[in-house]
């Protein structure tokens, strides 16, 4: 259950991290792919960024629930 928990708390504050700064987060993490983009097309991939942070937070939150309420079920 330890493990669910602190994997779930790195997914949720990446998650967040990505959705509150998605450009900052893809220059982090894509930054060869973004410098390599039309100035166009740069706008779409961190609008793909920042959908992959609600999906990662949201990930993340499934898995706390999991550990936490579904755990009786696992014994």
């Amino acid at each position: 259950m330890a493990a669910n928990l602190l994997v779930s708390t790195i997914a949720m504050i990446l998650g967040t991290f990505v959705v509150a700064s998605p450009h900052r987060a893809a220059k982090i993490w894509g930054s060869q792919r973004l410098a390599n983009l039309a100035p166009e097309r740069r706008a779409s991939f961190v609008r793909w960024y920042r959908a992959f942070g609600i999906f990662l937070f949201l990930a993340g939150v499934l898995v706390a629930v999991d550990g936490i309420a579904l755990s009786s079920y696992h014994h």
